[in-house]
């Protein structure tokens, strides 16, 4: 039998012991023990992470899940293990302060691994007011015309009648009326529609007459049937243009700023890791843009970025589209119920590829005519501009045709430059021709301006029209500047290229005030000056303009007009060698709220009847500036309400007497899918209630005790007193006291004291 030697045991012993050691700290690296696992919170490089986190703590290591890991914005490691050490990540360190109970990572910027969206927008004021209340509303709008010549009387009305609030939706419908000449007397519809918005799916659906939408290379029509279309109109805070991108990464917790041409855009604050930062689109044109980043520790640094506006792309993903279905209008204004007898379709999409390109399709359809098309806009770069190209091919009745057409603009610096070109071929068809309307055959433009920054603006276009074999051509240059004391320069001069003619024409407007203002207007043929005093468009008052042009007719005229909250009216008359007429026109409309009628200017967008339930004379705010205040029956309608805003409307409660109070002194005015909504601020005349509360034993509750009212809650004061404002007269008060629960009846009252006294009342 071989024995083995003292020295081989002692060798193979250690190691087994070596290996069973490596196996025991491998496994305690791998999978910590479930018993040691604690709920930390956790700072990430200065910056306070939310809510407590699983960790398992074994000596001077730290472990964390892998779906932690990534909540925590940190590069996790490539095995499969479920929790992670993290003090053996590269470029990590970790502290745990056991009795604080948290966990402090320094990671570098290598070892972060999350990114943030940043959108920047405009800030949204969010706050908890109320929303105005839709209510029905039956407005007819009305413009008036008549006048008088030496030959001839005249007199036309143009309406508008509109209703919402009945229905879900807007109808409305319009008419146009002349009287004269016995022969020249008509009566014509103009549009009846149905309209619908729903602002969530940012889409409107019309029923009746429209005009089609189409697109900005295709010509649009009049047509009685259905149109479903996106409305971006129904957001104003949506930007819909491409937006230029920046990413980076901090590694402390920063703010990020963006300024474009100087002025603050945003500001919004960041974790530390990668951020990708949506910035402002610029109105038109190219501008400039600053990022600013500053840590927690005061450091900061800047990056420029270019930027182009381009409002007629959309940015990448958002698409808009319009499905026009019906048929088209004939002899509008002319006469009131007259359509082809061939339905037609005109049908549009878009959509933003990326921030570089977006692509349009396009079709028309009738029963004799077939048309498609394909567009798209091309931002090649900030310094190189936008490409358009469209091209649009037709089968009719006048044979096979194609309209294409090229465009290229560029703004930036004050300069901006624009060409295009479209043609037609001789049988090209659409819509607007099968409805008589012939295409131009060509059509050709190009335009530069620059604006100086002390010289004003100047410019210089070229035009070329062939509109079936009828050539135009036209040269024109402009300039226009604002002076020393505000007086304003415009100097124009047209060529026409086709008979050789031109026209120069110099145009100054000074003004003297606020209101007054006087217009030099010279020309070769006819030099003009006229004298204007404009009231106030808020509060109204009166007009009056007078003015006379030199030369062959020597023609004069004046106005005289009245602007107020019921409408504007004028009367006026010109004179001159061949001419002599009067005239008087008047616009407002008459509105139909809350069964009552008022007669208000002619307004277009939405209305707020402001409502303090019969206490007049309350000041009320729009926006945090004055807009009037309610009249003695506690009343105030504003107008001209952005449709789709929410509007503050704010009344002042230092304002009210002492004995008057409001719950909500902010409502938000939104008309939205209405026309009008009710501003209803609770204000009434507030009564404080005093009372002895006593048990079956006349003796008072002891002090403490709960009282619960409709309108709120209180406790009992000392002796069994209590005191509350405004309670329901009669009503009933809940009292919990240590001893059960009682109730109090209030009695009725019939006194118009702001004070009363109820004395000793009895809890049962």
């Amino acid at each position: 039998m071989k024995t083995t030697s003292p020295a081989r045991l002692i060798y193979t012993r250690s190691l087994l012991a070596l290996l069973l050691w490596l196996a025991i700290v491998h496994s305690a690296r791998a999978e910590p023990l479930a018993e040691q696992t604690q709920w930390l919170a956790i700072t990430l490089n200065h910056a306070e992470r939310d809510g407590l986190w699983a960790c398992r703590v074994a000596g001077d290591a730290l472990w964390i899940a892998r779906s932690d890991i990534k909540k925590l914005g940190l590069r996790a490691p490539a095995d499969n293990h479920e929790w992670i050490e993290l003090s053996a990540l590269p470029g990590v360190q970790v502290s745990v302060d056991a009795l604080a109970q948290q966990a402090t990572i320094l990671a570098s910027a290598s070892a972060l691994d999350n990114q943030q969206h940043l959108v920047s927008k405009a800030p949204e004021h969010v706050s908890g007011y109320p929303l105005a209340e839709p209510i029905s509303a039956l407005t007819l709008a009305y413009s008036l015309y008549a006048s008088e010549t030496e030959t001839s009387r005249q007199v036309s009305t143009q309406t508008t009648l509109t209703a919402s609030g009945v229905v879900p939706g807007i109808l409305r419908s319009s008419f146009s009326s002349r009287t004269g000449d016995e022969s020249s007397s008509a009566h014509t519809r103009l549009m009846t529609q149905w309209q619908w918005d729903n602002p969530a799916s940012l889409t409107s659906l019309t029923l009746g007459d429209s005009i089609t939408t189409g697109t900005s290379w295709s010509r649009q029509v009049r047509f009685g049937g259905l149109h479903f279309a996106r409305n971006f109109q129904l957001n104003p805070q949506l930007n819909t243009a491409p937006r230029a991108q920046y990413s980076d990464s901090v590694v402390l917790p920063s703010t990020v700023d963006l300024y474009i041409d100087g002025l603050k855009q945003s500001s919004q604050n960041v974790a530390p890791g990668d951020y990708l930062l949506d910035t402002l689109p610029t109105f038109t044109g190219s501008g400039q843009a600053q990022v600013v980043v500053t840590d927690i520790n005061g450091q900061r640094r800047t990056v420029l970025l270019d930027l182009y506006g381009a409002p007629g792309m959309l940015a990448e993903g958002l698409s808009s589209g319009a499905l026009d279905l019906g048929w088209a209008r004939q002899n509008y204004a002319v006469r009131s119920d007259d359509y082809a007898a061939s339905p037609m379709l005109d049908s549009g999409w878009r959509y933003g590829v990326n921030n570089h390109l977006t692509l349009a399709l396009h079709t028309e359809q009738q029963r004799r005519m077939h048309h498609a098309g394909i567009g798209s806009d091309w931002l090649i770069s900030p310094r190189a501009g936008i490409v358009s190209q469209h091209i649009a091919y037709s089968d009719s009745q006048y044979g096979q045709g194609i309209k294409w057409g090229a465009g290229w603009q560029w703004n930036g610096n004050g300069t901006g430059i624009s060409a295009s070109t479209v043609r037609s071929e001789k049988n090209f068809a659409d819509n607007a021709r099968m409805s008589g309307t012939l295409p131009a055959r060509r059509s050709d433009t190009l335009w530069v301006s620059h604006s100086f920054r002390h010289a004003g603006t100047l410019g210089a276009g070229w035009v070329q029209q062939n509109l079936q074999g009828s050539e135009q051509r036209y040269l024109n240059a402009s300039w226009s500047a604002t002076l020393p004391l505000q007086i304003s320069a415009t100097l124009s001069y047209t060529r026409s290229l086709s008979d050789a003619s031109h026209t120069v024409q110099l145009m100054m407007t000074i003004p003297f005030g606020s209101h007054d203002t006087l217009s030099v207007q010279a020309s070769r043929n006819t030099p003009r000056l006229d004298y204007r005093h404009q009231p106030n468009e808020q509060t109204g008052g009166w007009s009056w303009q007078a003015g006379q042009s030199f030369g062959e007719n020597g023609e004069k005229y004046a106005d005289v007009g009245n602007l107020s909250r019921y409408g504007e009216w004028h009367i006026g008359m010109e004179r001159g060698d061949h001419t002599r007429s009067q005239y008087a026109t008047g616009e407002g409309s008459l509105t139909l709220l809350d069964s009552t009628l008022h007669a208000l200017r002619y307004n277009e967008q939405g209305l707020a009847l402001i409502s303090t339930h019969g206490i007049g004379h309350v000041p009320v705010l729009l926006e945090n500036r004055p807009a009037g205040e309610t009249d003695d029956e506690g009343y105030l309608l504003l107008t001209d309400l952005p449709r789709y805003h929410n509007s503050k409307v704010t009344i002042d409660p230092l304002s009210l007497p002492a004995d008057v109070m409001t719950p909500v002194t902010d409502i938000y005015a939104r008309p939205g899918t209405a026309t009008a909504v009710k501003v209803d601020f609770d204000v009434h005349h507030a009564v404080s209630v005093q009372a002895r509360l006593v048990n079956s034993r006349h003796q008072p509750l002891p002090m403490g005790s709960a009282v619960s009212t409709p309108r709120g809650a209180t406790i009992v004061g000392r002796d069994g007193f209590i005191w509350l404002e405004d309670p329901p007269l009669p009503g009933e008060l809940v009292v919990t006291t240590a001893q059960g629960t009682c109730r109090v009846a209030l009695p009725p009252t019939q006194s118009s004291t702001s004070r009363l006294n109820l004395g000793e009342q009895p809890c049962r």
